[in-house]
């Protein structure tokens, strides 16, 4: 607007001064004359104009550079984006290859090293054993994990698959797995079993080779619902049944009626059904319920069935008041197997007709003072334990229960060495007490 109104009085200005000088130059022409100080006003009007022609032409320079400047700084802006994004996606490529378990198999597992020794005539040895554990990551949702144990038996190295289950997660609150999985309903082999997290050198009576299946052989469904700030979990399967020990001449007498887990080839061609749920009160509580139905009739019989179940607590807090770690951990077990003739033909005396009911569990305490300033006082941890096997009442013939203490020193968070004292106590016609000195080094990595 500006440059249009400067325009306009340089023309009117420009006009004048022809006019006049015209008007000088024509002799049949009348002489105009202007006073001093107009014209003197006009010169400095147009030089004013003129100033701001030059001011408005710097201004429209300017701004046609900035302009110019503007857009190579889009273009350069554009391509450094372009080039940011192509960093971050490569990055994230880098990163999704390298992670664990997604593009090849992750190696995790523990090992240990043990001695044993019992009085009366018990076991005296060195023991190691080796469990290596493969995880795959095939996607986001497809996984594999597979388990082996190796460890010496007599004069040889047993190896023996622990568990090899592919799993699919349909949702955040369900996953489907199939294959050999660690048994859902037994509480302390899923949670409990590896060696550096099992507080004590052996393991408890009843829950682990004993009433219950270690492992199973079929499909299950697993998840989680949240309830507000409580929590439920659960897990349903369908597995091969276990195999009752019925034939006289290849069983020792006192396994008649109880149930062989490893029945891979589904002898009887039954099939077990079971689950678990676990309630959380409060993050530091769970509280579970698990169990077990089949038949369990050998081939060419029917109408034995067998039930089993289970009942878990878990409990573990960090208390300030306590300067540590507080870890409860409770598991009860019950075993019944239908009224069945064993030894029909009196081979070793019978025959036998009777149902088979046992229990068992064990209950558990440990304290860590994980909070203390002593570095050395922090890393150990007391335990006691209680556990039992009650199964007077069948051909075993004996009660059994145990007094555990127990003191860990912790060198990483996954590398312990235990040292513990075992009180056995037996009772029944085939009583057999052993106490024990045990010591062991686990390490998980």
């Amino acid at each position: 607007m500006k440059f249009g109104i400067a325009m306009v009085g340089v023309c009117v200005l420009a006009g004048a001064v022809v006019a006049a000088r015209g008007q000088e130059q024509g002799g049949n022409k009348d002489l105009i004359t202007l006073p001093k100080e107009q014209y003197q006003k006009m010169l400095e009007e147009h030089q004013k104009l003129i100033e701001e022609m030059k001011e408005m032409k710097s201004f429209k320079a300017k701004f046609e550079e900035s302009q110019k400047k503007a857009v190579s700084q889009q273009a350069e802006t554009d391509q450094a984006f372009d080039d940011l994004d192509k960093q971050v996606k490569g990055v994230k490529q880098m990163a999704k290859e390298s992670f664990p378990g997604s593009t090849k198999m992750l190696l995790a597992g523990y090992g240990s090293a043990g001695f044993i020794a019992q009085d009366h005539g018990g076991t005296r040895q060195f023991n190691a054993t080796f469990n290596p554990i493969f995880l795959w990551k095939m996607s986001d949702r497809l996984l594999f994990e597979g388990e082996l144990e190796a460890e010496l038996e007599g004069h040889d190295t047993s190896l023996a698959l622990e568990m090899a289950q592919i799993s699919y997660l349909l949702n955040d609150y369900m996953t489907v797995g199939a294959g050999k999985f660690l048994n859902p309903m037994n509480y302390f082999v899923e949670r409990q079993h590896m060696g550096w997290v099992n507080k004590l050198p052996d393991k408890p009576l009843a829950v682990y080779d004993g009433l219950l299946a270690e492992s199973e052989v079929g499909f299950q469904i697993r998840g989680g619902i949240p309830a507000g700030p409580t929590k439920l979990g659960y897990a349903f399967y369908v597995a091969n049944a276990p195999e009752l020990r019925f034939d006289a001449s290849n069983e020792a007498p006192t396994d008649l009626g109880t149930l062989e887990f490893d029945n891979f080839d589904n002898v009887g061609k039954h099939f077990a059904v079971g689950g678990r749920a676990g309630f959380f009160p409060i993050p530091e509580l769970e509280i579970g319920y698990g169990f077990e139905v089949s038949e369990v009739a050998p081939p060419g019989s029917s109408g034995v069935n067998s039930l089993r179940q289970s009942a878990d607590l878990s409990y573990v807090r960090d208390s300030a008041r306590l300067q540590g770690t507080v870890n409860l951990k409770a598991q009860w077990v019950w075993s019944h197997v239908d009224r069945f003739t064993y030894d029909p033909g009196g081979t070793m005396g019978g025959p036998f007709n009777f149902k088979n009911d046992r229990d068992g569990g064990y209950v558990q305490l440990a304290y860590r003072p994980a909070r203390v300033e002593n570095a050395f006082i922090k890393n150990l941890e007391s335990i006691f334990r209680y556990d039992r096997l009650s199964q007077a009442r069948t051909l075993t013939g004996a009660d059994e229960h145990r007094y555990t203490v127990g003191l860990n020193y912790w060198l990483a968070p996954s590398t312990v060495i235990k040292a513990a004292y075992e009180f056995d106590q037996q009772s029944g016609a085939n009583a057999d007490r052993h106490n024990a000195v045990l010591v062991q080094f686990v390490t998980g990595f």
